[in-house]
């Protein structure tokens, strides 16, 4: 790979990995153990605001998995990167980092297969009314529930928004597993990539209409806040499945529950929440029609390796290396702080 547009000079990188999650474990990490061979390292166990102004004044690039804001952008003059451990990044102020030459890059694609098999494991369960029964098992009973709403989701029709790294796994599941129709909606994507998947590109209309299930895969920002309200969520049929793994904002989530009481679709599966821990008073909580999970898209050692990619592309800058998985390619290309 060709050398990094960071800087030429021979001058250390200095690190910041705000652990977070990661406080108890981190220093096992054998990727951080030779990135410490290259850059000076610090590591902040919380991620409170406060802290972290106390210690960005000198720091290069910023490894986080929480927020960072604009007030700890605004303290780090010589800040040049800030490298997520997942793959969005609404939680860091983007404008601020881009007012300052910040770029964010991620760990895309690491997850994609975890959230997959998660996806597919809640549609299933929905699908054939597993949970149901099995809540009825452990209390004594026999009884077929709902049997006239349970379906097979071989041959049917799935459609797909966002067609990058998760949905496009999305797509090889739907249609190497279970011989899956795939209709997908994405603005940013032609209709040769779509073809790569053995999808069809349509408008969002058409999507929620002809699908059996709808499922989710956008990045949180101000165009996709909400972008699924009550109207898109009634073209549905009423057999169909709505699953939402992506992050919880995207949906209105009122709107959702509202169509779930009223059982105009089948079911929901959901992985994410507008607010996260979902509240104990939450009409979800109560729905028969819904499978719910906590925000588990990731297993454990996919969170892992999600952290050790981060770091491994931090590795990359501190040798003089091109970052990948930039987010921000605009602030990337005509940054000064890049362009040495």
């Amino acid at each position: 790979m060709g050398r990094s547009r960071i800087e030429r000079s021979r001058s250390v990188v200095k690190v910041l990995f705000v652990a977070g999650r990661w406080a108890q474990d981190i220093e096992k990490s054998e990727r951080l153990k030779e990135l410490r061979k290259h850059a000076r390292v610090d590591v902040a166990l919380s991620g409170e605001e406060k802290q972290l102004i106390e210690k960005v004044d000198d720091v290069d690039v910023i490894i986080t998995g929480g927020p960072i804001t604009a007030a700890v952008i605004n303290a780090a003059p010589k800040l040049k990167m800030i490298q997520t451990t997942s793959v969005g990044f609404e939680y860091i102020d983007e404008g601020a980092a881009a007012a300052r030459g910040v770029i964010i890059c991620n760990v895309a694609g690491v997850n994609a297969n975890s959230v997959v098999e998660l996806d597919f494991g809640m549609i299933l369960d929905i699908a054939r009314r597993i949970g149901a029964h099995n809540r009825l098992m452990r209390e004594g009973g026999w009884a077929r529930v709902e049997v006239e709403r349970q379906v097979e989701i071989r041959n049917s029709t799935i459609g797909i928004v966002g067609l990058g790294a998760i949905g496009s796994r999305m797509a090889q599941f739907a249609t190497q597993g279970f011989n899956m129709k795939v209709l997908a909606h994405d603005p940013y994507i032609t209709e040769a990539r779509a073809q790569q998947f053995n999808a069809r590109l349509v408008d969002l209309e058409t999507l929620f209409r002809e699908s059996d299930i709808v499922s989710i895969h956008v990045p949180l920002n101000d165009e996709t806040r909400h972008m699924i309200g009550e109207r898109l969520l009634r073209f549905m049929k009423p057999t169909a499945i709505f699953v939402s793994s992506a992050r919880g904002p995207i949906v209105d989530e009122k709107a959702l529950i509202k169509v779930l009481q009223e059982k105009r679709i089948s079911g929901a599966c959901l992985d994410v929440y507008e607010v996260e821990p979902l509240p104990k008073e939450s009409p979800l909580r109560s729905l028969d029609n819904v499978s719910l999970v906590p925000h588990i898209g990731s297993t454990p050692g996919i969170m892992v390796e999600m952290r050790e990619t981060a770091v491994w592309n931090v590795l990359r800058v501190a040798r003089g290396e091109s970052p990948l998985n930039v987010q921000t390619s605009k602030v990337y290309y005509t940054s000064h702080k890049w362009s040495n």
